[in-house]
């Protein structure tokens, strides 16, 4: 051992430059001085043992081993991050194609709604809140288009009537003024009805409100309430008929001349003055329809008192002369039919006499369910034959009211409200 140490050579400065920098560079990068090649590969196994310097004592099939295994690409497990990072730029990459197609899909569409958008529209001026526009020189706006407006319905027509009193159509008798046709052939009837269109192919309906004089306080609430198309039927015996009259033809309704005719158990029911008798000769009947006649001017014709005619009605010869006097007159009859074995019908017919017949009275049961049941009959009926008539109370508030309502309606259900001059001639015989 002594030897040894003394067979050793000692270093020159070169030699002794070079260990202390290997030393450095050895405690720099944790390589001790015994480790050499074999203390790398353990503290390294992913180290190049290829690479290593002459002298490395490691066997070279454990050399090749790694290098293949690192060839192999045998990495260790990916970190939380790494993974959670790749995940993210996924979505995004399946995000940014689906919003590729989706803007490819609906290219042209919002291409037209961009062209659109660019295009000027009509200038509207800014008006003030009184409607005037705010600058003097803006245009006015376009005036929206409006709406196609119903045609007006003849119930709805503002008409104005001919003037009651027409001396052509009068005659002056000893009793009074009373209707006569006009030289030129005029009837009365013809002059004071109401206008209605007679090329209207809707079902008719004729309402005719009797009693009207009767109850100054019904009379004007039936003028007031009713529309023009609905006729009265005024009593003779109304104190001052004719302002009354005068002012339901004002507003547009037809009148009737309501006579006194014998009923069924007179005397114990009295119609009053000037009633209608089978017991009294052509003449002196005629005589009496004369006075009842000069009541009042502007009447389209006639019909009976609602309390009254049940009995004169059903003799033929009595009735025959009364019904002469009616046409010649130029007035037209309205039959309330009341009582089955009425005569007007025939005799109408044979006198070429202008008529109409009541089909229904409305008020028969005066409450507003009974009421309003008889108008649907009524409707029932104009659709079943193109026209009906029916005639009510004034004295019964009820059927004012309901009377109000229902005719406002008729419209929506095809059917019109007919003055009673426009549904003459149009029913059948009884």
């Amino acid at each position: 051992m002594a030897l040894s140490l003394l067979s050793k050579k000692p270093k020159t400065g070169a030699e002794k430059a070079k260990d202390d920098s290997a030393a450095v560079l050895a405690a720099r990068f944790g390589v001790g001085k015994k480790g050499g090649k074999a203390d790398k590969a353990k503290a390294d196994p992913f180290l190049n043992l290829d690479a290593a310097a002459d002298g490395d004592d490691l066997p070279a099939p454990k050399r090749r081993g790694k290098t293949a295994a690192a060839a192999k690409g045998d990495r260790p497990p990916l970190s939380k991050p790494l993974v959670a990072a790749g995940a993210v730029a996924g979505v995004f990459l399946l995000v940014l194609a689906g919003t590729a197609v989706w803007l490819a899909l609906t290219a042209h569409d919002t291409a037209d709604r961009l062209t659109a958008s660019r295009q000027v529209g009509p200038k509207l001026a800014v008006l003030l809140p009184d409607g005037t526009p705010r600058f003097p020189d803006a245009p006015a706006a376009e005036a929206a288009p409006k709406a196609e407006e119903a045609p007006l319905d003849p119930v709805d027509m503002p008409v104005t009537l001919q003037p009651s009193r027409n001396d052509l159509l009068l005659e002056r008798l000893r009793v009074g003024l009373v209707p006569k046709v006009a030289a030129d052939g005029t009837a009365p009837w013809q002059h004071y009805a109401r206008p209605f269109p007679q090329d209207d192919k809707r079902p008719r309906i004729a309402i005719v409100v009797t009693g009207m004089g009767q109850s100054a306080a019904a009379t004007q609430t039936a003028i007031a309430r009713l529309p023009g198309a609905v006729s009265f039927a005024f009593a003779p015996t109304t104190p001052q008929p004719q302002p009354l009259v005068d002012e339901a033809r004002d507003k547009g309704h037809e009148v009737l001349l309501a006579v006194p005719m014998q009923p069924q158990g007179y005397p114990a029911s009295d119609p009053g003055a000037n009633t209608l008798l089978t017991t009294l000769s052509d003449e002196e009947n005629v005589k009496r329809l004369e006075a009842t006649l000069a009541a009042f001017t502007g009447y389209v014709g006639l019909t009976s008192r609602t309390d009254s005619g049940t009995a004169f009605l059903t003799q033929h010869d009595n009735l025959r002369a009364v019904l002469q006097q009616v046409q010649r007159r130029g007035l037209i009859y309205l039959d309330l039919w009341q009582v089955q074995g009425s005569k007007v019908a025939p005799l109408a017919k044979e006198l070429s006499l202008p008529r109409a017949f009541s089909d229904l009275q409305i008020d028969r049961m005066p409450s507003a369910i009974g009421i309003d049941e008889q108008l649907a009959q009524l409707e029932r009926l104009a659709q079943a034959n193109g026209v009906a008539v029916g005639f009510a109370e004034a004295q019964n508030p009820v059927v004012i009211e309901r009377l109000s309502l229902w005719a406002g309606t008729l419209r929506d259900r095809g059917i019109v409200l007919a003055p009673v001059t426009a549904v003459v001639n149009r029913q059948a015989d009884r």
